[in-house]
């Protein structure tokens, strides 16, 4: 018998559970990795970015140093490997600074106050008051003959995977973030790479303009093509697999090493959920903004709502639900709608906040301010230039709403423009700010300055 329960222990698991056993609070964490940090450590957002950043040191080795090597694919990844290692260890020290008990085993639910966790071939019952579903989510596969023999971003990603040798060829098949994330690492390290998608655009929920500019600067040997449904893949061989497409009505193949899905992921819900009575809609469990189910003891923060299926928002989320328990009412709430979100392409982009198309549906006149990533003396620097820092306010109030980067240090900038957009600065309060030089940052009062 305990106080709180909580089935994962990833970023929407373990930062509420922490909270919760400092405040006296007993804590059962249950998941079935074994492992602190979720699907983002194990094979996704660490992984894929440390990868990522290899890449993107290979391609400033060879334009400005003129190192010209062959990558080696096999160190990068028993250097991704090592980087997760370090952050299980991490963990497993903050863990054991805490009163959590954790057990590697599945959570079943029985009804909402009692459950089964499924350990290791026994089982352990568990009465409690409060339950967190924090079990993230999984890729989603399409219907269509052959995805036995496609991947997934987690098989690439997770700890101590079996693909060490680099692809010489490629197709991934989808348009969201993750496939064009995993095509232009593959692209930056050496490989062929084609992306199918299904559609006549990429990345559908983020704004048009901001979509289009990426597009533009995405390296030309990436071969993206649009309306082109994939209908089966074959295996050819132990290395070779064929995509059947149709494009314009018409069939069409590509030979390749690999085939990745990347066609979007859904919730993982534990075993028995259905006996809580929460409500379940299109994109997962429904929350409101305490983090709180319809079943009053029930929160369900992160990639299960999907809402803001990010990790960080995920922690933030945890730490919502465990501020609500602890005070038995609703004190904290989620701001769903300022959450910074990065597309790790190469080049990076990065937005948050009121785009321009929300702002034209919700009757919301902006004045915009840029300012070119060529004028900065960083990006110069790395001869990274192409790109701008866009910051959309509110016309008349010159409150800044939004803001996107495209281009280097895209990911850390957000943040600072995150700031501002949540604690509802001035365009002339952000344009008075000394961001330091020679860095990044100061492009951002630069532009705020230009509506002046």
């Amino acid at each position: 018998m305990v106080d709180i329960l909580v089935a994962g222990a990833g970023g929407a698991g373990y930062p509420g559970a922490f909270r919760l056993a400092k405040s006296y609070m007993s804590v059962i964490m249950a998941d079935p990795k074994g492992e602190l940090g979720g699907n983002c450590l194990y094979q996704g957002c660490v992984p894929s970015k440390t990868i990522r950043e290899m890449a993107n040191l290979y391609l400033r080795a060879t334009k400005l140093l003129g190192i010209n090597h062959l990558v080696n694919f096999e160190k990068i990844q028993d250097h991704k490997d090592q980087v997760q290692e370090t952050r299980f260890k991490q963990h497993k020290e903050e863990l054991s600074e805490t009163f959590v008990e954790f057990i590697t085993g599945e959570v079943e639910i029985m009804d909402n106050h009692h459950a089964i966790i499924n350990e290791q071939g026994k089982q352990r019952q568990v009465e409690f008051k409060y339950l967190i579903l924090g079990t993230g989510s999984e890729p989603l596969k399409p219907k269509m003959p052959g995805t036995e023999f496609c991947i997934t971003s987690d098989d690439l990603y997770k700890y101590k995977t079996s693909i060490r040798k680099l692809p010489q060829d490629i197709v991934i098949i989808g348009g969201g973030y993750i496939a064009l994330e995993t095509a232009s690492i593959l692209n930056a390290l050496g490989s062929k790479v084609h992306v199918l998608v299904r559609s006549d655009r990429v990345l559908r929920s983020v704004d048009t303009r901001l979509v289009n500019s990426l597009l533009s600067m995405l390296d030309k040997n990436i071969d993206i093509k649009f309306n082109s449904p994939v209908i089966e893949v074959k295996k050819i061989s132990d290395n070779e697999y064929q995509v059947i497409y149709s494009e314009k009505s018409e069939k069409k193949t590509i030979n390749t090493n690999l085939v990745m899905l990347a066609t979007g992921r859904k919730p993982v819900y534990p075993k028995g959920t259905e006996k809580l009575g929460i409500a379940i809609g299109r994109k997962g469990i429904m929350v409101d903004e305490t983090i709180q189910t319809n079943v009053k003891n029930v929160y369900a923060p992160g990639d299960i709502n999907g809402i803001s299926p990010f990790f960080h928002s995920a922690v933030r989320q945890s730490l919502v639900a465990a501020h609500n328990i602890l005070a038995g009412s609703p004190i904290d709430y989620m701001d769903f709608q300022n959450v910074p979100i990065s597309i790790f392409t190469i080049p990076t982009v990065s937005y948050i906040g009121i785009m321009p198309e929300e702002a034209k549906k919700r009757g919301i006149e902006i004045i915009e301010a840029s300012y070119p990533l060529t004028k900065d003396s960083r990006a110069q620097m790395y001869d990274e230039a192409e790109g701008e820092i866009r910051l959309f306010f509110e016309k008349g109030s010159l409150r800044i709403i939004g803001g996107w980067i495209i281009g280097i240090d895209a990911p850390a900038l957000i943040n600072e423009i995150g700031t501002a957009v949540a604690n509802g600065l001035t365009a002339r309060e952000m344009a008075n700010y000394a961001d330091q030089h020679p860095m990044t940052n100061e492009s951002i009062s630069y532009a705020a300055r230009t509506i002046f």
